[in-house]
């Protein structure tokens, strides 16, 4: 005997419609998941440093280049060759000094005129890897 929507009760009727309504969300989500799924990383690349493992020098500028676009191009141009606000990051000598430790203390710190403190905004591991791109931004 064939069910038609016409032979069931209403009550049926609705819950049996928002059964197949809640079956087919599902499938279609379940299916969305899969196929928005990250690719796996090679087996050769390194373990990421927030697992406790090192960071390839390509990885820590990538990384570096990432959080300098979030919080540093708009005053030091999305080159850092400088901008309305900022200077260029480019040259061989910056104002406060290019050494690493001089870099670390104005991201952290932040310095005189205009050159705000990111040391209560970003991890360690962000500073170190911006630390890392801006020393790769000389030319």
């Amino acid at each position: 005997m064939l069910l038609t929507s016409s032979s069931l009760p209403p009550q049926t009727s609705r819950k049996l419609a928002a059964a197949c309504l809640l079956a087919a969300c599902l499938l279609a989500v379940g299916c969305k998941s899969k196929q928005e799924q990250p690719a796996q990383a090679p087996a050769s690349a390194p373990p990421q440093a927030t697992m406790g493992g090192q960071m390839s020098e390509q990885q820590k500028l990538a990384m570096g280049g990432a959080i300098f676009r979030k919080n540093c191009a708009s005053c030091h141009g999305a080159e850092g060759n400088g901008g309305q606000n900022g200077p260029s990051l480019q040259r061989a000598g910056l104002k406060y000094g290019r050494t690493p430790e001089a870099i670390r203390k104005s991201i952290v710190k932040g310095r005189p005129g205009g050159m705000p403190a990111f040391g209560t905004t970003l991890q360690e591991i962000e500073v170190n890897t911006l630390v890392a791109y801006v020393i790769s931004l000389k030319k």
